[in-house]
């Protein structure tokens, strides 16, 4: 970490960087928006994954930025090595089209912090228009701690023991942002595909990553995984995916639980306070929050309202957060039953519809904060 003087004689600490991407250009671009902010820093640049890696060693970097194509080694083979060697919080920058979609997603899941979509585009207006997303995200990144990266868990599926029978209908609601997409992947992978309540999913992503995501997840879990669409039925043992750009609530109409979809000017689409909102509304005690990593506050509200209904709360501890933003503010708010190492929430779930109750999980109070 390097130290630098702001004016005034303010003292700040630097963000030391390394750029990897196999453009020439893309590499002085993102140089130059990055070091428009004072407390950032780029101490090296790399053309492909083996350089980065050589050069990791060298600079020892804060964060890295990580273009996915590249020759020699890409994106997703350097993450996997990174990750196992010198675990460092990576922000990718890569060109959005179909097919990245995919690959943005599996480097999330191999432990990439967050994701920027280049434009395809050559104009330089168009390019400069992510530079305050990539100050943003960088110096969230920094934030994150390399051990929290490793000991994230394995995503491989361990799927426990089915719930009792006749338990009366319910939907687990689950809010996440930074770090969601590998939580997600890891928390399904560990429910039997005869779970009795429908879940749906409040995850910040872009618009073109709504349809990946889900059919990612459905790849992944022993639970059919879709995208929630305006007036379907919330079925148990189905999970949701709440589309972004709109949001998305739950009623409740002659017994069923149903999807809405509605047009919204908000800046989270889909909320995670919108979703948990509705969903303490419509299924009030037969509800589960579940607020996972993330930045800011989004969903904190929403969680408490859930617990005000008589539904069950739960956010995801700091010791597995790769941001423990929402989680924090919700515990802060005193809207948390249970707070949570992502390895334990699965397990959780399933005492909580079992007993439906749960009795054996400490509490955390208003002011009990870890």
């Amino acid at each position: 970490m390097c130290l630098r003087i702001r004016k005034k004689g303010r003292a700040c600490l630097g963000i030391n960087v390394l750029v990897v991407d196999d453009s020439a250009f893309m590499r002085q671009l993102i140089k130059q928006m990055l070091e428009s902010d004072p407390e950032i820093k780029v101490v090296g640049i790399a053309t492909d994954g083996l350089d980065a890696l050589n050069k990791i060693e060298f600079y020892r970097p804060q964060v890295v930025t990580l273009d996915l194509e590249m020759p020699r080694m890409d994106g997703l083979s350097f993450l996997a090595e990174v990750m196992r060697k010198h675990p460092l919080p990576v922000v990718v920058v890569s060109s959005l089209a179909v097919e990245g979609g995919e690959q943005t997603l599996q480097a999330l899941e191999l432990g990439a912090v967050d994701f920027i979509t280049k434009p395809v585009s050559r104009p330089s207006e168009a390019l400069w228009r992510i530079q305050d997303e990539l100050v943003h995200k960088v110096k969230a990144a920094a934030g994150v701690k390399p051990e929290i990266i490793r000991q994230l868990p394995a995503a491989s599926p361990v799927v426990p023991k089915t719930v009792s029978s006749g338990i009366p209908p319910g939907i687990v609601a689950i809010g996440a942002s930074t770090g969601g997409p590998r939580a997600l992947r890891y928390l399904l992978s560990q429910l039997p595909a005869d779970f009795p309540w429908g879940i749906i999913i409040a995850q910040h992503l872009p618009k073109e990553f709504t349809q990946s995501f889900a059919i990612r997840l459905d790849s992944l879990s022993p639970l059919p995984v879709r995208v929630a669409t305006d007036d379907a039925e919330v079925m148990p043992g189905q999970v949701y995916v709440a589309p972004s750009g709109l949001q998305t609530g739950v009623v409740s109409k002659k017994g069923k639980f149903l999807i809405k979809l509605e047009k919204s000017d908000a800046l989270y689409r889909p909320s995670v306070d919108y979703l948990f909102a509705s969903v303490a509304a419509a299924s009030k005690k037969r509800t589960i929050g579940v607020l996972l990593t993330g930045m800011g506050a989004d969903g904190a509200y929403g969680l408490k309202l859930i617990k005000e209904g008589g539904g069950i709360t739960i956010a995801e501890a700091p010791a597995t957060c790769v941001i423990y933003g929402m989680p924090r503010v919700a515990v802060e708010m005193g809207a948390v039953h249970y707070q949570l190492p992502l390895p334990e929430i699965p397990g959780s779930l399933l005492s909580v519809l079992a007993k439906f109750g749960p009795k054996k999980m400490a509490r955390v109070e208003k002011n009990d904060t870890p």
